[in-house]
């Protein structure tokens, strides 16, 4: 079986979480696909050192869990070979940095256009995901509404949930997918909160004062009914983001950054 081995002879880091995931022949599958491209159940066979009966039942899961596909060759006469390649799925198994190039890239926007125009970069993203979220957060009811957002969320890797409470409903971000790029770059988590304050709605009060990106364990967002506290939708600080003077723009706050979480 093949493993992907480090000059010192030892398996790989990612090597061994894909097989602690996978498995130890399926993780092998997937290695020699991304390496390759595609192969047969023979050629997979031979490369494991395995029957090509048990090489199909491990094919069957990575299928079902949509990690491969098939595509017959057609060679002439007879019945063409299936050839078994990754799907796009799959392609997450593995490393990648977005993260440190997308930093890198606003590290380049605001050294050479400086912060102003780092900001007009995350306007431009802000109004993006409005347009993106607003096509999942529909209902009338304000439970509902953030309900279909931490499912918009969860969908985009950020693992949200919502839990009510007797005045207010907490939006709780387990996961933040681009957790490298905020660190470096805090008023990202200002105009995301941003963008969720615009789907919701002028019906409510959105703030949020801790993030993954600022040391804490989550980021929560408190969102509270208008009608319920009429004097948080007219407050000024760097975290709220919605209400009568809500904050479609953090960097129109009143220290002018938007970059405090």
């Amino acid at each position: 079986m093949s493993q992907t081995v480090t000059a010192e002879g030892t398996t790989a880091p990612g090597a061994r979480s894909l097989t602690t995931l996978l498995g130890q022949c399926r993780a092998a599958i997937v290695e020699h696909l991304r390496r390759v491209g595609e192969a047969t159940v023979a050629e997979l066979a031979a490369e494991l050192g395995i029957s090509e009966v048990a090489t199909r039942r491990h094919l069957g899961v990575l299928a079902d869990d949509g990690l491969v596909a098939t595509r017959t060759v057609p060679q002439g006469r007879g019945r063409p070979p299936a050839h078994y390649q990754l799907t796009e799925a799959a392609a997450r198994l593995f490393p990648h940095h977005y993260d440190r190039f997308a930093s890198e890239a606003l590290n380049f926007l605001a050294d050479t256009h400086g912060r102003d125009g780092l900001r007009s970069f995350l306007r431009w993203r802000l109004e993006r995901q409005v347009e993106d979220l607003r096509d999942a957060v529909t209902a009338e009811d304000l439970h509902e509404r953030l309900e279909q957002l931490a499912r918009a969320l969860s969908d985009a890797g950020f693992e949200a949930s919502v839990s009510p409470g007797d005045q207010a409903f907490t939006l709780t971000q387990e996961h933040c997918a681009i957790y490298d790029v905020a660190k470096d770059h805090p008023e990202v988590c200002a105009y995301e909160a941003a963008a969720f304050s615009r789907v919701l709605g002028h019906d409510v009060t959105l703030s949020r004062r801790e993030t993954l990106a600022g040391g804490s364990p989550a980021c929560v967002c408190t969102i509270q009914p208008r009608d319920v506290d009429d004097s948080s939708a007219s407050r000024t600080d760097d975290h709220v983001t919605s209400g009568t003077n809500r904050w479609d723009d953090p960097s129109t706050s009143p220290k002018g950054s938007g970059d405090d979480q």
